[in-house]
């Protein structure tokens, strides 16, 4: 038949054939294929025969380069048996390909999968199989190099071969678990330290407190906050601080022990839980070494950096019995271990907690407090020595709280400068002493206090000439007081400061000369306009030699440097009566004229000096007050 439809091929004929025509057609065909010899007819069928398996194998070799190009791995078993798999599946589980045949799928299996490969086969050989739609399961292959693989699979059951197998469609999932890992990694953890954050840090604390329950142990929490790191970050910028966090992290990671946690909660506040404690000294032992771990020097970029560290601490389930309850404990120890000069730990007391809230109520009045004028300034006559003609005032600050009456500055100047009213408060008496200041006789001054933490702003110095102008006070009527605790913290960018206000004919103070520890040396690098001998020395003078001494000494110094000197504290005559003798410059004190408010100012200008002394002298305690 084949060779008749060649023929006609050959000779084409115009036909018009319907379907009896061709049905004759294949009729002559199938007679002609009977006249052929039984031979041919073999012949025949082996060529046709061999077409098909022809069209099979290049099926199959499509299939198989189709399964070879998919991304996803496919293996095909049965009862467990590796029958084919693809190059993607070899690829996943290091083997080659020709070698995953044959092979059982326990050996491409992690241990840990093991169960759930043997459930999913007996399932199977009950006759049980996911359906359409199902979501994918997820296991772990084993690689060749024995690390174990996340995988996503999907199975069906398909004919193959005479007979039922498993396909199994094998997606690797390890990129996905990895940025999983990273989102949870960063979810509980510090993107500059990579120690645990608060919400990790509170997960593990109620661990910690659910085990110290059942076993009847104590857990601390220990709360720390960097002494002396806002310099580092002002200073020397951003990326110097940044290190120096890292580098305080790994020292607090490396000083403590496995089963314990260290955290940063924020800025420079970091925290450790510390776990199964017996010994009542073991939290005080853990505080003392990170203390004396974080004093060690830093290096960095070049930079020789010394900070500390401030740390305080709370007890499971003495000092609280929640997470929350543990960890306002530990600050609140925290804030009283600053408070003591940091560099140091305390343990959380119920007298703090009173104490703590004593403190935040009172710096709730004194935000009010500059809202609404309870503030005032009180002025204390600076005298020279031998004349005894007032050259004017020094401005002290007084608060006069509606409800408890008279608050000493000793109380909230501090608090000020912890919370961060400094800043306002410092601006608000500058303003006001220069502002009522102008109105005195054109040869009196005023000098004014500067903290320490204003000079931390950049701008300090054009925010006080702004202020003179603003006011009309000639610069050369205002002294500005400062102590040592200014020049400790940044002495090149304050003297920069100092420079700039002298320039502009302002006078500078160094106050409570005498108390620090290097106050020569800043004589030395830059021109005081004055010193003022601290009060201690002034009250021990009379019974103490030595205190004697150095008051001589300090006013030689500054007759010989040419620096006015002012004995601070005069409350007796003989006092004043030897300051007199040993040529001293000027001099303070109750003797010579106790604060007054600006309303009695005036009487200061008319009154002689000489009249204070008819006075009784104060005693130093009654002073102080």
């Amino acid at each position: 038949m084949l060779r008749v439809l060649e023929t006609l091929g050959e000779h084409p004929i115009q036909l018009s054939v319907g379907l009896a025509g061709l049905l004759a057609l294949l009729g002559l065909g199938f007679a002609v294929l009977r006249l052929l010899p039984r031979s041919a007819r073999a012949a025949a069928e082996a060529a046709e025969l061999r077409e098909s398996e022809a069209r099979l194998r290049a099926s199959e070799a499509r299939f198989r380069q189709l399964a070879d190009a998919t991304f996803e791995g496919l293996v095909i078993h049965r009862d467990g048996i590796v029958i084919d798999a693809n190059t993607a599946m070899a690829a996943i589980v290091g083997w080659p390909q020709e070698l995953l045949i044959g092979r059982n799928l326990f050996d491409l299996c992690a241990t840990s999968s093991h169960d759930q490969l043997r459930a999913q086969l007996a399932a199977l050989g009950r006759g049980e199989a996911p359906a359409i739609g199902d979501p994918p399961i997820e296991i772990n292959l084993r690689h060749a190099d024995g690390s174990a693989i996340p995988v996503e699979i999907h199975a069906r059951t398909m004919p193959f071969e005479n007979g039922d197998a498993r396909v199994v469609a094998v997606r690797d999932i390890r990129e996905r678990k990895a940025a999983e890992q990273r989102i949870l990694h960063m979810a509980h953890h510090d993107a500059l330290t990579s120690l645990p954050n608060r919400n990790l840090f509170r997960d593990r604390l109620g661990q910690a407190m659910e085990r110290a329950k059942r076993g009847g142990n104590t857990v601390a929490v220990l709360c720390l906050d960097l002494d002396r790191f806002k310099p580092v970050n002002d200073l020397l910028g951003p990326e110097i601080a940044d290190e120096l966090l890292r580098q305080v992290a790994l020292r607090l990671t490396e000083s403590i022990r496995a089963d314990d946690t260290v955290a940063r909660l924020g800025a420079d506040e970091f925290a450790l839980i510390q776990v199964g404690l017996s010994h009542p000294d073991g939290p005080a032992v853990m505080a003392d070494r990170l203390v004396k771990a974080i004093a060690e020097p830093f290096c960095i970029c070049g930079h020789h950096i010394v900070i500390g560290t401030s740390i305080g601490i709370a007890l499971y389930p003495s000092d609280g019995i929640s997470g929350d309850e543990l960890v306002r404990a530990a600050d609140t120890a925290l804030h009283r271990a600053k408070t003591s000069g940091g560099g140091t730990f305390r343990f959380f007391e119920s007298e703090m907690d009173l104490r703590l809230q004593e403190r935040r109520h009172l710096e709730r009045d004194l935000r009010q407090a500059l809202m609404t004028e309870q503030l005032e300034l009180h002025y204390q006559p600076l005298v020279d020595c031998d004349q005894l003609t007032v050259l004017g005032c020094e401005a002290l600050l007084r608060w006069r709280h509606p409800e408890r009456g008279p608050i000493s500055p000793a109380d909230f100047i501090p608090l000020a400068e912890e919370c961060g009213l400094i800043m306002q408060l410092g601006a608000w008496v500058l303003r006001t002493a220069c502002r009522e200041a102008a109105g005195w006789p054109d040869d009196k001054i005023v000098a004014i206090n500067l903290s320490p933490i204003q000079f931390r702003q950049s701008d300090l110095a054009e925010q006080i000439l702004a202020i003179l102008a603003e006011t009309g006070l000639a610069p050369n009527r205002l002294e500005l007081e400062i102590t040592e605790g200014v020049l400790i913290e940044d002495t090149e960018r304050t003297l920069a400061t100092l420079t700039i206000l002298k320039k502009a004919g302002i006078h500078i103070s160094l106050d409570d000369f005498g108390t620090g520890f290097s106050s020569l040396s800043y004589l030395q690098r830059f021109p005081f306009d004055k010193i003022k001998i601290d009060r201690s020395f002034i009250w021990a003078m009379e019974k103490n030699p030595d205190s004697m001494s150095i008051v001589r000494a300090v006013i030689a110094l500054g007759r010989s440097l040419r620096i006015t000197v002012t004995a601070e504290g005069v409350e007796t005559s003989t006092q004043l009566a030897w300051l007199q003798n040993e040529d001293c410059d000027q001099a303070q004190g109750y003797l010579l004229g106790k604060p007054m408010p600006r309303a009695d100012i005036a009487k200061l200008w008319a009154m002689p000096p000489q009249r204070a002394q008819t006075e009784l002298p104060l005693s130093p305690a009654k002073a102080a007050e």
